[in-house]
């Protein structure tokens, strides 16, 4: 039986493989990545697609209220795999701008193929820590990403995005919510979570703000499965309750 991965209040304790080891794992998965995802989420009813979409409609939402949805975007997707939300992002911002980055090589060649067409979009590897882009952006995504970097980079890697923001940028910051014992589930039985290691949100408060993001909203989503999806709308009103599937920070510099 695999072990229950720690809830990243990250002491230091625990070990995680370097960054060459995590590409090649995930260059290993990136072919199947659908295939290993969906299963692990088999109970839900619902499969990966309706979390990338989800994602995206949260971030479109708040941009809309804000009233900036329509307006020129510049938009990096900070661990992008094999390039699934790319065109959700293009469906719902008309005059976007998307830069895509990923430290898995052969995930990267396939989000490419899977966007094949769309000249809005400029895809790289990078190390893992560096935006290797000279460009600053009004929209950070980092969907589930934070649990798969060693608590000990956290702070650099956030404090290098924030330096990458545009003064008015907004980042979104997705994870999995380990007080969710179902998402604990999915987390142990995800192959390619193997070493994964999970966030708490006060933790992930702590490095945001510690980062120079002085502005940070928290939201709880995931709340009910597919059989009981009439409802979602719902959710609205229990975003503040810590036990949906997963949390969101939006979040600003000073």
């Amino acid at each position: 039986m695999r072990s229950t991965k720690n809830t990243g209040s990250t002491t230091g304790k625990t070990s995680m493989p370097d960054s060459k080891t995590r590409n090649s794992e995930f260059d290993r998965f990136a072919e199947n990545y659908d295939d290993v995802l969906d299963r692990s989420i088999k109970f839900s009813c619902y499969d990966s697609s309706f979390f990338d979409k989800r994602k995206i409609k949260e971030i479109y939402d708040f941009l809309k209220s804000r009233r900036i949805e329509e307006k020129p975007l510049r938009f990096l997707n900070f661990g992008c795999g094999i390039g699934k939300s790319e065109k959700i992002i293009t469906r719902y911002f008309r005059h976007v701008s998307i830069y895509s980055i990923d430290t898995s090589q052969e995930s990267i060649e396939i989000a490419k193929a899977n966007n094949k067409g769309q000249n809005n979009i400029t895809f790289s590897t990078f190390d893992g820590h560096h935006v290797p882009f000279e460009t600053e952006f009004d929209v950070v995504l980092i969907a589930n990403v934070f649990h798969h970097i060693p608590p000990a980079d956290h702070v650099a890697v956030l404090k290098h995005i924030s330096q990458k923001m545009a003064g008015r940028g907004h980042l979104f910051m997705f994870e999995h919510n380990p007080f969710n014992p179902l998402t604990r589930r999915v987390v142990n039985s995800c192959e390619f979570d193997e070493n994964a290691v999970l966030l708490n949100p006060l933790y992930a408060d702590r490095i945001l703000r510690t980062s120079g993001f002085q502005w940070r909203k928290i939201r709880f989503i995931h709340f009910v499965p597919k059989f009981m999806a009439f409802l979602t709308p719902l959710e609205k009103l229990l975003r503040k309750v810590p036990l949906g599937a997963q949390y969101f920070f939006i979040a600003k510099k000073a």
